[in-house]
């Protein structure tokens, strides 16, 4: 992320904009850059958690170097296992939690916002980012490259990636609001119109975040980038015809227990 400017301006804009006089906590703080920020932004407090013995030693000498050691708190530990009596008794205004995995397919992070929301946050404390929005397309990915490999997998939507073929409009899957107690087990069914005629073998994944306010994230190579994940069977399709999705998944697992699978059906009440 250090380098990643499309994700570290947002983040930094948002933290200018309510850190200052503000005791800020960061779960997973990994080089301390936000941390670093959020104490430049004026903040009185910051207590950065990072569970890794040597992200934290890289961590605590980017703290030196900025001469911060008085404003930043460096807690080597799993953030699940923080209590109140390790950042002062006292419930911090602000978090930062980074995302790192779209969906949350491969990450802690609704885990640990829920622990953090139990006690560790004030009531109308700041939460960076604020939402998650988990949205879905329908997609045709060629499995077969090169016409001599068929590989039927998820992939991730790096740049120089060849893009799916879409067949529908971007639909809300499930929509995080960090401030409060999210679930982590899916187990769900959602109905979309296809957009066209065709085949649909895959679904195309995104998460934009809501960082604060009207600062916005959508995706970027080194972080969350869209994953296309394949059904369980092709479907052939016409335009307008309406597929049903049923969608189960587990938060901080792996894509390959990600399943999802569809068929048409005739109208929204079938």
């Amino acid at each position: 992320m250090v380098s990643d400017s499309k994700r570290v301006v947002p983040f930094r804009m948002a933290i200018k904009k309510v850190c200052k006089g503000k005791r800020v906590l960061e779960s997973g703080a990994g080089s301390a850059i936000l941390s670093i920020l959020a104490a430049k932004a004026g903040a009185t407090k910051v207590y950065a958690i990072e569970i890794d013995k040597e992200i934290a030693r890289f961590a605590r000498e980017n703290i030196r170097k900025n001469c911060l050691q008085d404003k930043i708190v460096l807690i080597e530990s799993d953030v699940l296992k923080i209590k109140l009596s390790d950042i002062d008794n006292e419930p911090v205004d602000v978090v930062i939690a980074e995302n790192l995995s779209t969906w949350q397919v491969t990450e802690p992070q609704i885990v640990i916002m829920n622990h953090i929301n139990e006690s560790l946050i004030k009531k109308r404390g700041i939460r960076l980012p604020e939402v998650i929005y988990n949205y879905v397309e329908l997609a045709y990915s060629p499995y077969n490259f090169e016409n001599v490999i068929d590989l039927r997998t998820y992939f991730f939507l790096f740049t120089g990636i060849k893009k799916p073929v879409l067949f529908s409009e971007r639909i809300l899957f499930e929509e995080l609001n960090l401030s409060k107690k999210n679930k982590i087990n899916f187990d769900k069914k959602i109905r979309i119109h296809a957009t066209k005629d065709g085949t649909i073998n895959s679904l195309k994944l995104t998460s934009p975040l809501q960082i604060y306010h009207n600062i916005n994230f959508d995706a970027s190579d080194s972080l969350m980038p869209p994953v296309v994940v394949p059904l369980d069977d092709d479907l052939r399709v016409k335009k307008s015809d309406i597929v049903e999705l049923e969608i189960s998944y587990k938060m901080h697992t792996h894509w390959d227990l990600f399943k999802c699978k569809g068929r048409v059906v005739n109208s929204f009440t079938n």
